[in-house]
């Protein structure tokens, strides 16, 4: 069928299909049969959001348009099995769907949607991340920055985080903690002490802790002081 729809003062030619039938390719989509044979498989959710009905007439923008919408929906579920298995920050669930060859556009649609819904929310990652890796690895205020970084974690958030996590610095305890394991791994290899206490300090470095808090750690570990 083609209808001609008033644009301006000229008329633009709108083909419209009719479905003859809908039949279920599956448990999750369905076909969608048009008079001119055409046929259209989308997700049964939105298939039932399009509201659409045999007999009814559908143009060739509403057919592109529910090609898109399937398209979209599968772009979002992936997204949110993502978010299932643990909390990604915006770049992390960005880069990942961008991995996939999707569209910039649709990806862009589907992180503004899942960040108004708060299944995004670099805020509430940013803390998520930082205590795990406080708890688990012990890391130092340097360390966490650093990482809050590269997933893409706005300065101004990381800062925010750091104050409520790190209140008053680096932590002592959790430096001699790793101090010891340190020099427990490097036991069997008999270094001289000065030599021990440099790796140890390295080591400590390495894991985001200051020079002030890494050189403490090492005397309490050692009972000695280096920095002379």
């Amino acid at each position: 069928m083609v209808v001609q729809r008033p644009k301006g003062r000229d008329y633009c030619v709108i083909i419209m299909m009719k479905i003859e039938r809908i039949t279920k390719k599956d448990n999750r989509n369905v076909v969608i049969h048009f008079d001119n044979e055409e046929k259209l498989i989308i997700n049964l959710e939105v298939f039932i959001k399009s509201g659409l009905k045999k007999g009814m007439g559908v143009s060739s923008d509403r057919f592109s348009f529910l090609i898109d919408e399937n398209r979209r929906y599968y772009v979002k579920l992936y997204a949110i099995r993502l978010l299932a298995r643990r909390p990604h920050s915006e770049q992390e669930l960005r880069t990942k769907l961008f991995q996939k060859r999707y569209e910039k556009e649709m990806i862009s649609d589907v992180i503004e949607e899942l960040k108004e819904k708060e299944l995004i929310d670099d805020y509430k990652f940013a803390l998520i991340f930082t205590e795990e890796k406080m708890r688990t690895k012990l890391w130092g205020e340097k360390k966490v920055k650093g990482e809050l970084i590269k997933k893409g974690i706005s300065r101004e958030l990381i800062s925010q985080v750091i104050k409520e996590k790190f209140p008053e610095g680096n932590k002592l305890n959790d430096a001699v903690i790793l101090a010891e394991k340190k020099m427990k791994t490097l036991s069997h290899q008999k270094l001289e002490r000065r030599k021990l206490a440099e790796r140890i300090y390295s080591y400590l470095s390495s894991r985001g802790y200051d020079y002030e808090t890494s050189r403490e750690a090492v005397e309490k570990v050692l009972g000695e002081n280096f920095t002379e």
